[in-house]
Order: C-alpha cells, then sequence, then structure tokens
C-alpha cells in the first residue's frame, strides 16, 4: 500500500473517532449524562474542569473570528468540513498551552489530551490540502 493511502486511511479513522466520540457525548447530554474527553464521566456540568471550558470557548471564538477576517478580507470562498475541522484543532493546540499556563495546569493527562488532538490538527492538516480535500466524496 502506498504511503499517501495509508496516510489517508489513518486521517480518516482519526476524523471517524473524533465524530463518533461528539456524536456519544452530543446524545448522552441529551439524556443529561455528561462526558469530557477522551471518555471522563462527570456527576454535573460543575464537574467539568474550568480549564476544558475555557480551551473550547476560546478555540471555538478563534476559530470564528478566523473566518470572520477571512470572509471579510478574502470574500466568499469554498471551505470544507475537513478545513473547518483543521482550524479548530489548529486553535485549540495552539491556544491550549497558554490556557494551561494560566490555571497552573501540571498534571501529565491534561497534556496527553493536547498531544491527541496535535496528532488530530497535524493529520486534519494533511487531509485539507488540495490532494486529499474530497476523499469523502469519492464514488
Amino acid at each position: 500500500m502506498e504511503r499517501g493511502k495509508q496516510l489517508r486511511i489513518v486521517a480518516q479513522i482519526m476524523i471517524f473517532v473524533l465524530g463518533a466520540w461528539a456524536l456519544f457525548a452530543g446524545v448522552m447530554a441529551l439524556f443529561g449524562y455528561t462526558f469530557y474527553f477522551p471518555f471522563r464521566f462527570a456527576q454535573s456540568l460543575e464537574d467539568i474542569p474550568l480549564h476544558r471550558y475555557q480551551l473550547v470557548r476560546a478555540s471555538v471564538f478563534l476559530t470564528f473570528a478566523y473566518l470572520a477576517v477571512r470572509h471579510f478580507l478574502f470574500g466568499t470562498q469554498k471551505l470544507y468540513p475537513v478545513q473547518f475541522l483543521d482550524l479548530y484543532l489548529k486553535f485549540l493546540v495552539g491556544s491550549g498551552p497558554l490556557i494551561y499556563y494560566q490555571q497552573g495546569i501540571t498534571e501529565y493527562r491534561e497534556y496527553a489530551v493536547l498531544g491527541f488532538f496535535l496528532v488530530a490538527a497535524i493529520l486534519s492538516h494533511l487531509l485539507s490540502t488540495p490532494d486529499y480535500r474530497k476523499i469523502f466524496f469519492k464514488r
């Protein structure tokens, strides 16, 4: 199997895993159960660490701010879902260490989660290149 196909398969698996986790956590939230990454159950929303909330919040805001600036500077351009995911993951990984530092987070597990998202960001970046952009639409 050629290297490009292997990379594509690994990237697709990573996106599938993230999508499946998001679906699981979202559906469970509708039923009143709270999970945060990777599979940590919280009795209530107050049990989720504040730095996790801040990280997601900052990443969403930065992603939308980037897209707004991009829209005003370059006009309307087609943006594939994998490109949006790529942007979000880059902002998540980029803002994570800053937020963790501000909050005094020293726990290894928290940085391991950022490491997982760094790998996901690298794979989504590779998938968002023009060569791989339409792999989910092949027939």
